[in-house]
Order: structure tokens, then sequence, then C-alpha cells
């Protein structure tokens, strides 16, 4: 038997002896255990202090008994708050179809809805209390259709003057004034401009009488207002021209300019 063979059965039948060695030459384990394992991959002080902090935050981040409670909790009342099935089909009963999306006004609808500025240039309450009645409208169209048919022997001056006696027996108050306007706003050039007013019920009207009406004089007597309304500052609630006849091949359009412009033309039907 060899020596080693020899040495290694005295050490197994007496295990003390290696007991006794490690105590005595403890690197013994360590140089072991660098054979068997390599040292870098043993855990470190470092590594095992990094390990309790993981741990010990994880153990921070879960849920307690507490907070799962808080959720159960807030499932519950979640659950109170949500539609059921019935209300959901009362909602599908009463929300717009398809079918009634398609009856909506349009983009393009939209655009053709008055705004808010159309809105304020409508006539207020006020504002209708000062227009003529129909039946005004009516005296004055009888009056000049019964002036027009004797035109051919009336100038202008005469026809004037008798549409003002008329109105005056009506009970509306006329009057002629004449102001200059040195800028030539009116005409262009600096001259008198002459206005015959019509006062009635506190309004102020302003009464164009001409033998004969021009599409192109309708931004003449629109300046003549504006004029007056600077000058006196006062406000034309309306303005009217009265004549026999217009002067123009489609009279309904130069009447329809007119009103645009705020001014109603009042002449005898056909």
């Amino acid at each position: 038997m060899s020596l080693e063979e020899e040495i290694k059965k005295v050490l197994l039948n007496n295990p003390s002896i290696l007991v006794d060695v490690l105590t005595a030459k403890p690197e013994i384990v360590y140089q072991v255990l660098a054979r068997i394992t390599p040292w870098q991959n043993l855990a470190t002080k470092q590594d095992i202090e990094r390990l309790d902090r993981t741990i010990n935050e994880i153990k921070n981040t879960m849920a307690t008994k507490q907070d799962i409670e808080r959720l159960d909790k807030e499932i519950e009342e979640t659950k109170k708050i949500m539609a059921t099935k019935q209300e959901l089909e009362e909602i599908k009963n009463v929300m717009a179809t398809k079918e009634d999306l398609k009856g909506m006004a349009t983009k393009e609808d939209l655009k053709t809805m008055a705004t808010k500025e159309d809105l304020k240039g409508m006539a207020t309450k006020e504002d209708l209390k000062t227009m003529a009645t129909k039946e005004d409208l009516k005296r004055l169209e009888t009056i000049i259709t019964g002036l027009g048919a004797r035109w051919g022997i009336m100038n202008e001056d005469s026809f004037r003057q008798g549409i003002g006696e008329l109105l005056s027996n009506s009970g509306w108050k006329v009057s002629r004034e004449v102001l200059y306007d040195r800028s030539g706003y009116v005409y262009d050039e600096p001259s008198d401009v002459e206005y015959d007013i019509v006062i009635k019920d506190g309004s102020v009207i302003l009464v164009e009488i001409t033998s004969s009406l021009k599409r192109g004089d309708l931004p003449t007597i629109k300046r003549k207002k504006e004029f007056y309304e600077k000058v006196k500052n006062i406000k034309v609630n309306l303005v009217y021209v009265v004549t026999p006849f217009i002067h123009d091949r489609y009279p309904e359009r130069v009447k329809a300019m007119a009103k645009d412009m705020g001014i109603e033309i009042i002449y005898p039907s056909s």
C-alpha cells in the first residue's frame, strides 16, 4: 500500500484529524473553495447588503391588507355609479340615430344662418314703433297716384309742395331744411343740400321727393341721410323716397337695392 493510500485510510478512520487541521489552518478552506468555485462568483458583503435593500424595497411597495380593503371599497363605489343594463337601454332609446343626424344642419347650412352681427343689425322693438304702418304707406301711394296722374302739368317743386301739404293734413309735421356741405360729402363738391323732414311721434323721417328715381340716385340719398345725422347730431329713423316713376328697366330690383341701404321707395303700383 502506498503512502497516500495509508494517509487517506487514516483520515477516513479518524476525521477528527481534519477538524483539528482546519481549525489550526483555516486558510486551507479558502484555498479549496477558490479551486472549486472562482472567487469572483462568490457573494460579497456588498452583494448581501444590496440584496437586503432590494428585499426591503419590495416589502415597501407590496400592497398591505389595508390597501386591498380600500381597493375593494373603491370597486364597490364604482359599481354603484356605473350605468346598469336597463339604464343603457334607456339612453340608447333617447340618443339620436344616424337618420336623426342626417336631418341636422350641415356645415354649409350653418354658414347661411344669421350671425350675432346680423342680429345686431335687425330692427329693435323701438325701431318698429317708428316705422310707417301699412295704412301710412297705402295713403302715401294713393297721394302719389293722384298727383302722378297730373304730372304733365306740374313741376317738381309743385309736386313736393303737394305731398307736403297732404302729409301735414294727415297729422305729420313737415319742414324743409337746407344744410351747406362744405366738404362735398354728398355731391362730391361743396353745395347746399336740401331736405324734406317729417316728424311723426317723435321720430325723424327723411322724405326725398323726386319726379323720377334712377338706380344711381340711391347712394346720394344715403349720403344725404348720413350728412344730416352728422350735422344735426340726431338719428334719422326712416328714409322714404316718394316718386311717381322709377327710371329703370327693373324697378323691383331698384326697390330691393334701396331696402338694403335702409331706404323705402314709395311709388304708384302698376
